[in-house]
């Protein structure tokens, strides 16, 4: 008998969407601004659908059983989806099971749809989602529990809320009794009509919200930060109220990302907005530094692919850094004032500008390679002496790995010459870093991450990647305000009710 060795399953290759340790900064900055949101928590409506639908299983099923939620959430979540890829697909962007929904709308022959086979096999391809517990229980079911709409009730399975939860849901029902009833007739028979989609679609699409319905004024409560139960209210509102300044000032076209940095806006002293502001600057400088870091990544990685022996750390970092550093002979004070951008704005705008070469498996040229150090140098130059958004980002810090790290570290050199400091840079914030959590991340989950592996002191196995900023809860806030009718959708521009809002004490 022949007897194989039995090593551990090899982890899978995964491409990492932190290979530096920075974004978790920027999560725990935007956590703390806009509370009670995702990445992915697209559409304002789900919010009242989604206690609707719980509110629903509780009066029809009477169980805690795990595979009838699952069935009963699942159906519910692809009924909608197709109803409103039917009625109004342009509109109907950031609803989960749109893929799926567009495919079995495309034809205008079919006039019913199954939603037994799309829905009964969680994890595998066919569906209009892979994941067991729905869109709801990946993405939603967090904030929802901790806006305090929606309440455990066993595991996995949930109930509305006694106040928020259950006056949302009785909005829905009370003001699209028919379009519910239609919704429930579709869940227990596994299918669904185009006729029927099409009615679910004109009363509960996400783009149809009738900003004078009880379901719109009690969504705009929660969005606007009005609930006393609700701990997650303070920080929403405020920075709801900066997002509508923005909008407000700008009166048509405008970057929020760059508004948000830049800060055109004089707000109100007495309110929470300039705190608020600050923490935004905050997480805006964090994703320089790591865009600006990961420009760098690529190029270690490409100037090790490009060499024809093995070569060690220290002689590529040295390497990038001649190419990052003009000026073999000045100081990294002295680079860092020469380099210094005249304007935020301009920040922004390099920051945008290496944002599309690290979005590339490319190696970067010389120019964006010294526009990382221009940008990182820079943000030294204008903040180093700025305690309030060192704070900001020194709370956010884990193990030295933010922009506030970066700027430790400049503080520590700012006689050394410039060319050893970058140098250094590489060596701690790139290649250290990218270890340290590439590792972390194949010890715990079993995923393959390394960009990068070093043998007796060489980096080898250069892989190039393709990175971006980590993506903010508030463009989801902005994306709410249009659905709350607190933006035109057609004109870009505030609404009576946004300045309504925006003005209140």
């Amino acid at each position: 008998m022949t007897h194989i060795t039995d090593w551990t399953r090899p982890g899978s290759f995964s491409a990492g969407r932190d290979p530096l340790g920075f974004q978790a900064a920027s999560v725990r900055l935007y956590t703390s601004l806009v509370p009670g949101l995702t990445n992915v928590t697209n559409r304002l409506r789900y919010y009242s659908f989604y206690c609707w639908a719980v509110w629903q299983f509780e009066r029809i099923h009477h169980t805690t059983k795990e595979d009838r939620w699952i069935e009963f959430i699942r159906r519910c979540e692809a009924a909608i989806a197709l109803a409103c890829q039917i009625g109004d697909a342009p509109n109907a962007y950031g609803m989960a099971g749109s893929d799926w929904g567009r495919q079995e709308a495309a034809d205008p022959s079919k006039k019913m749809f199954d939603l037994i086979k799309p829905t009964e096999r969680p994890g595998e391809d066919g569906q209009y989602l892979k994941t067991k517990y729905g869109n709801f229980g990946q993405f939603y079911t967090a904030s929802m529990l901790e806006m305090r709409m929606i309440q455990d009730v066993s595991d996995r399975v949930y109930g509305v809320t006694g106040s928020a939860g259950k006056a949302l849901a009785m909005a829905v029902q009370d003001e699209h009794a028919d379009a519910c009833g239609l919704i429930l007739k579709a869940v227990k028979a596994g299918r669904i009509s185009r006729s029927d989609c099409e009615a679910i679609s004109d009363a509960l699409h996400p783009s149809y919200l009738d900003p004078t319905s009880e379901e719109a004024r009690l969504l705009k409560v929660f969005l606007q930060g009005g609930r006393a139960d609700d701990p997650t209210a303070d920080a929403r509102r405020t920075s709801l109220r900066n997002v509508l300044g923005v909008v407000s000032d700008a009166k048509g076209d405008f970057d929020l990302r760059r508004e948000l940095y830049v800060q055109h806006r004089q707000v109100k002293p007495a309110s929470q907005a300039s705190e608020n502001l600050t923490r935004w600057r905050a997480y805006f400088l964090n994703e320089f530094c790591h865009i600006a870091l990961e420009v760098w990544l690529n190029a270690i990685v490409g100037l090790s692919n490009r060499v024809a022996e093995p070569t060690s750390v220290e002689e590529l970092a040295t390497s990038l850094a001649a190419l990052a550093v003009a000026d073999g002979e000045a100081s990294t004070d002295n680079a860092a004032t020469a380099l210094a951008t005249k304007s935020l704005g301009e920040d922004h705008d390099l920051g945008a500008d290496l944002l599309a070469v690290a979005s590339v498996k490319k190696m970067p040229d010389v120019a964006a390679i010294m526009g990382s150090t221009k940008l990182i140098f820079s943000l030294w130059h204008r903040w180093r002496g700025n305690s309030d958004v060192r704070n900001e980002l020194s709370l956010a810090t884990a193990e030295g790995r933010s922009a506030e790290g970066i700027l430790r570290f400049l503080d520590l050199h700012p006689d050394e010459n410039a060319r050893t400091t970058v140098a250094k840079l590489i060596k701690k914030f790139v290649v250290s870093n990218h270890l340290t959590i590439a590792g972390q991340k194949l010890a715990t989950g079993g995923r393959f991450t390394y960009r990068f592996t070093l043998d007796d002191g060489c980096l080898v196995d250069g892989v190039l990647g393709e990175y971006t900023y980590t993506q903010p809860r508030i463009e989801n806030l902005l994306r709410f305000s249009y659905d709350a009718g607190l933006i035109d959708a057609g004109s870009g521009l505030i609404t009576a009710a946004g300045t309504e809002f925006l003005n209140a004490a």
